[in-house]
């Protein structure tokens, strides 16, 4: 038995040492020049693209026969779309034997990514006519220090995604169009990101777990910190049929109020915690479509917060200071919290909030948002602080990127408007009224806020609020 053993490991060495010396040989015969043009050329083809591979190919064997690449580049009239350090192919080694070239491992090394959408529909990295796949079989995709840029020039909206590292293991579908590879795709693993940022906003340790079967993937748990708060949920993408499908919930827990406010204005303090919630469903083959389908809920509570510098109730005393006061400025606190940083991008906030000494302490805030067809329509959303009640009506168009109708305004015990403000138009250039006195009265404004517009006219008025949050 043993000497059968002891042939048997003899045998097996042979065999590999054939086998490394036959791959050595296959490997000294191949014109690197030539398998780089076509690598270039089938890139080309495949992508739309001029691709350049700045350096020769590299082959190795100590851990398996495998391919390197490096300084990939892709362009598209004259304009860099990707680029990569490296890329390298690990393949399988009895294919290769046998005359073909299966692929196994791949790992992307420093990967730098810019996606432009010029208008619907229309992206920098359209390709050819979509054709027929091969099916996929790869044990390992290993993307390292990526970083990913998403710009929308129709809406002058952008995403950056820095130092992110991708590993899925087992990849495989069974080919056809890419709609149907995308019905039998699978996978699994993890994704890290160490910030992700658009505009004034920017989250750090953004991580998930991907796990997905015939089409249909589930990243639980999808975690990031945003405002000194934990944000933390899940999202699963149906890819099986001709509509993809999209849910997700979310939350940022706790987040930092004072952090939010410094993102409006770096010289605004303000303390307290606020949490939001969002749900959401959509469907579409395309970034619009998923918009203009997208329903669900956004919401924000906090309990007491307080901000530093700026005493709102002092500045509502009286009529005169109205004047010269922006409710916009107030509102942007509640509008849906790090939303309102995406919505107000291109407005300069002028006082927010600060000028008049002291502080502004807000009882109780909630912003309760339904979203229906891309648009969040404001549902229940007012504060309070010690005297005063705020609101806000009107709604959020995510599709084209607009205020509709949006109004804030100082409301008395019935919800009746004393004081209000309208904003509309683009989210990047809005039209901002001039605050609006509805009640043309001498005497504190405090009195007329508490006793109401009906005690003190003696006529009537159309209600501006019927939420749930209590007057004062």
């Amino acid at each position: 038995m043993a000497t059968r053993i002891r042939m048997a490991i003899v045998i097996v060495s042979v065999l590999a040492a054939l086998l490394i010396a036959a791959v050595l040989v296959a490997w000294l015969l191949v014109d690197t020049d030539q398998v780089k043009k076509r690598i270039e050329a089938g890139l080309s083809d495949i992508t739309n693209m001029d691709v350049q591979i700045g350096q020769p190919l590299r082959f190795g064997l100590l851990q398996g026969p495998s391919v390197t690449i490096a300084e990939l580049e892709l362009s598209r009239q004259g304009q860099v779309v990707a680029t990569a350090e490296s890329v390298s192919v690990g393949l399988a080694t009895f294919s290769l034997l046998t005359g073909n070239v299966h692929p196994i491992d791949l790992h992307i090394k420093q990967p730098e990514l810019v996606i432009k959408r010029s208008s619907p529909g229309v992206f920098n990295i359209d390709g050819t006519d979509p054709e027929e796949l091969d099916a996929l079989s790869l044990r390992r995709l290993r993307v390292s220090d990526a970083r990913f840029t998403y710009i929308d020039q129709t809406s002058e909206m952008g995403w950056l995604f820095e130092h992110c590292d991708l590993e899925l293991r087992n990849i495989h579908h069974n080919g056809g169009m890419p709609d149907q590879a995308l019905a039998s795709l699978a996978a699994e693993g993890d994704l890290q990101c160490d910030t992700l940022s658009q505009s004034r906003f920017k989250a750090s340790d953004f991580s998930m777990k991907v796990r997905g079967d015939s089409g249909v993937f589930t990243l639980k748990p999808v975690k990031a910190t945003a405002f000194e708060g934990e944000a933390s949920g899940w999202i699963e993408a149906d890819l099986s049929s001709r509509t993809p499908a999209l849910r997700l919930e979310y939350g940022l827990a706790e987040f930092d109020f004072g952090a939010f406010m410094g993102k409006l204005n770096p010289d605004q303090a303000a303390t307290g915690n606020v949490d939001l919630e969002l749900s959401l469903n959509a469907q579409g083959n395309t970034w619009q479509e998923l918009r203009n389908s997208a329903t669900g809920m956004l919401s924000l509570s906090s309990g007491e917060l307080t901000i530093d510098g700026y005493d709102l109730d002092d500045e509502l005393a009286d009529y005169t200071k109205t004047q010269n006061f922006n409710l916009i400025d107030v509102g942007a606190v509640f509008i849906a919290g790090p939303v309102g940083l995406v919505v107000t991008r291109g407005y300069a906030f002028t006082g927010v909030l600060q000028g008049s000494g002291g502080s502004t302490t807000i009882d109780q805030m909630i912003s309760e948002w339904v979203i229906e067809g891309g648009v969040a329509q404001a549902r229940d959303v007012a504060f309070r602080t010690p005297q005063n009640r705020l609101a806000l009506t009107g709604a959020l168009d995510f599709v084209n990127y607009r205020f509709q109708d949006m109004q804030v305004a100082v409301i008395d015990s019935d919800g009746c408007a004393v004081v209000e403000q309208r904003i509309t138009g683009p989210f990047h250039e809005p039209e901002i009224e001039r605050p609006n006195v509805l009640v043309a009265v001498t005497g504190p404004m405090l009195d007329l806020v508490k006793r109401g517009v009906r005690a003190i006219t003696g006529g009537d008025c159309e209600t501006f609020y019927t939420g749930s949050m209590p007057h004062p």
